[in-house]
């Protein structure tokens, strides 16, 4: 290591940030040279062997030798052992493969071993136009020859860039530090070729309530090794927060919100956690390598995940209602597909009910236009329901400068940048590091920075950390050798000259993107995402015989609509050219006719939405994907204005045009006030209500939005909404 560099010249910013002597990572420093040793061997060698190579150990066995107390001598050799194995697992931990192998005397882990083909990245080509691979330059020495290439075709890594898009904007900062390393890995080899994602890969705009990432990372390891975890949960039903011991089984992002699927250990019941709901999250400490339980056979994580009802839910007895729909507006035609179809009624359609409360509201949603038919109970149900709330507007309006609801509630989780800490995320920076500088010449230190997301100080400090060995044994060569410069840096070593193949954490988060694409895509697009996904697998680092993990992430970007519509928008978006769209506003029977402009995708609040210039309001306009009722593409290309900017109609994580004109003041009661509280980041009112003020976007969406909620929410503004709803409900009882 060079010499410490002067403090800086005042104001001085270029100058190589000061390093603090003797702040090496003993940690560190050992997994490197343990890794260098194992990798240094063809073969599997034993851990005496190994403590010949590795410094630390070499130091720890010279003191264990040195003594002539047997007792001394065997405390000595226990704990040198310990801490190679919690060396040997914390790497697995990080995804190095290191096998334990049976000696020749039959001991069950007597030797060990990392084959190079199972740490290293295999070299990436990426088939060009014409059908000739592009060729990665290879290392010519030290094994690295022996290593596979691997050949992807334009479509597969254009999937793989637009899946990592896709997984950054879900809002998580750790499956979005997942998603960066894996991409700095690929990119030493494809840098020419994982540029930008897609024109028409929609944007995910996560929910403002994001959950603590520390949570994640408990989480996501308490997955993968099978362990309980236990939290304080605040349960929204209850406003109680509880300790819950959970047997964690996938997690799943859902309507903009992650949540957590396991067993409460206390209840016996498979249940649903969201995660900035959780608070405390800690793994049994005990037995850390050795499973607490097993993810039952039967359970499939994606099949769970899906957006299931709230009538469905429940252990009560199951009640088969009939409904007709009677209406011809968006929301009820698309009401209208679910369910179970009645022979020779086509407006009729069977649910399976388990809470009718639910149901009854559902139904009361679509004011006026869904009916129950049968049982009489059911029915009855919902006419009572209507009848509670018309009760709310037979007094006279409230005034419209009635109190507001108290001023915002500060968020439950953390919204600062995560990162990762430690000796762990160290190594991390340091792998993806060494390959690019470890071709005997000097490099811009602020590149080198810049490329592995990260900053000067950190980069120069990591480098410190790892090769600061002021107490190394006499007669050993440093695993990486540094060289720093007030503005350029160099390496040399024989080992981690590649980079470390993509991780299960990595692999986990790519496939989550896949994932996303696989709902937003039509089927004719679903084969180059599998094959997308096969590739992905062929590069992770695991242990021989590790099952592939299929089950630790699921998500769902809420309604989509038709994917044949959406690909001709797709299309539209990607190639600049207009799209004949027939639309359905909400609470309208027919269907517009529109010539647009597409130029972004979003995915907001559950829904997607198509941001378009449309030709007949002339102006910027949302459409609903689930409300388009046809998509025809044109020949006409159109040019995205300049100053348009996606972030600029964006307000709170929700599509937003223009200034509010009409507005509506609605009360929520005390019995749902909770989550409207919790999902608006508001302060509940002294008598647990909240009353809240939003745009009013047509009439007829109003109501639908307040009907939903039955007697537990009240329009106090404006009268015209009032009314509606007054006699909208008459009549509903009536004919109910």
């Amino acid at each position: 290591m060079p010499p410490v560099p002067a403090p800086p010249h005042e104001h001085d910013d270029d100058e190589l940030p000061a390093l603090i002597p003797g702040t090496g990572s003993p940690r560190l420093q050992r997994w490197v040279d343990l890794l260098a040793a194992l990798l240094g061997r063809r073969g599997s060698v034993s851990f005496d062997d190994l403590a010949c190579d590795v410094p630390a150990y070499h130091a720890k066995a010279q003191q264990r030798d040195a003594t002539d107390d047997p007792a001394r001598r065997r405390t000595l050799a226990e704990s040198l052992k310990r801490t190679f194995e919690r060396d040997k697992d914390d790497l697995r931990s990080l995804g190095a493969a290191i096998e334990s192998l049976p000696d020749e005397h039959g001991n069950p882990a007597g030797v060990y071993r990392l084959r190079r083909e199972n740490f290293y990245l295999p070299y990436l080509a990426v088939t060009v136009p014409g059908g000739s691979p592009s060729v990665p330059p290879r290392v010519d020495a030290y094994g690295y020859q022996t290593l596979s290439t691997l050949t992807l075709e334009p479509d597969e890594l254009a999937a793989i860039v637009d899946a990592a898009a896709t997984v950054r904007g879900l809002g998580d900062p750790l499956l979005r530090a997942d998603i960066d390393s894996a991409m700095r890995k690929l990119a030493v080899d494809l840098r020419d070729h994982t540029g930008a994602p897609s024109a028409d890969t929609p944007r995910a705009i996560a929910s403002r309530l994001r959950p603590d990432a520390d949570v994640f990372v408990v989480l996501s390891g308490a997955l993968r090794a099978r362990k309980r975890v236990t939290f304080s949960y605040h349960a929204m039903s209850s406003d109680r927060t509880e300790s819950r011991t959970v047997e964690p089984y996938g997690l799943f992002f859902l309507s903009s919100h992650w949540y957590l699927a396991g067993r409460d250990s206390d209840r016996g019941e498979l249940r649903n956690f969201r995660l900035n709901r959780i608070t405390g999250a800690t793994v049994r400490s005990t037995a850390k390598q050795t499973p607490d339980f097993a993810v039952p056979g039967s359970f499939r994580l994606r099949a769970h995940a899906q957006s299931r009802q709230a009538w469905e839910l429940g252990d009560a007895d199951v009640m088969d209602g009939c409904v007709e729909f009677r209406g011809d507006s968006g929301p009820t035609l698309a009401a209208a597909a679910l369910g179970m179809s009645v022979d020779g009624a086509p407006r009729q359609r069977l649910f399976r009910v388990r809470r009718t409360d639910s149901f009854a509201r559902w139904i009361l949603s679509f004011a006026g236009e869904a009916v129950v038919l049968s049982p009489p109970s059911l029915a009855a149900q919902v006419r009572d329901t209507a009848a509670a709330t018309l009760a709310l507007y037979a007094h006279d309006m409230v005034a419209r400068d009635a109190p507001l609801s108290a001023a915002l509630a500060p968020p439950r989780g953390r919204t600062e940048t995560w990162e990762p800490k430690g000796a762990a995320a160290q190594l991390q920076r340091l792998l993806a590091v060494v390959p690019q500088l470890a071709d005997g010449k000097d490099h811009s230190l602020k590149e080198v920075a810049d490329r592995t997301g990260t900053d000067v100080a950190t980069l120069v400090n990591d480098l410190h950390s790892l090769v600061d060995r002021y107490d190394m044994p006499g007669g050993f060569v440093e695993s990486v050798q540094v060289y720093v410069d007030p503005d350029t840096v160099s390496t040399h070593s024989h080992h981690f000259r590649r980079p470390m193949r993509l991780t299960v954490n990595e692999l986990c988060a790519l496939e989550l993107g896949l994932a996303v694409l696989r709902v937003q895509r039509p089927p004719d697009e679903h084969a180059v995402l599998a094959a997308a996904r096969h590739r992905l697998q062929a590069v992770i680092a695991k242990l021989p015989g590790d099952a592939i993990p299929d089950a630790l992430y699921h998500v769902s970007l809420g309604e989509v609509g038709s994917t044949v519509h959406l690909d001709v928008v797709r299309h539209g978006v990607r190639t600049r050219t207009k799209v004949h769209l027939g639309y359905r506003r909400s609470g309208r029977d027919t269907t517009d006719e529109r010539i647009v402009c597409p130029y972004a995708l979003v995915a907001a609040s559950g829904m997607l939405y198509l941001i378009a210039h449309c030709d007949r309001a002339a102006t910027l306009r949302f459409f609903r994907m689930d409300r388009v009722q046809s998509a025809e593409a044109t020949a006409v290309c159109f040019t995205v204005p300049g100053d348009f900017a996606l972030d600029d109609v964006l307000r709170d994580g929700k599509p937003f045009l223009g200034t509010p004109g009409e507005t509506m003041r609605v009360r929520y009661g005390p019995r749902i006030a909770r989550w409207i509280a919790e999902r608006e980041e508001r302060t509940l009112d002294a008598d647990g209500a909240l009353v809240l003020e939003s745009p009013l976007a047509d009439m007829e969406w109003g109501m639908r939005h307040v009907l939903q909620y039955g007697p537990d929410a009240e329009v106090l503004y404006p009268p015209a909404l009032r009314a509606l709803l007054r006699d909208q409900l008459t009549q509903l009882v009536a004919e109910q």
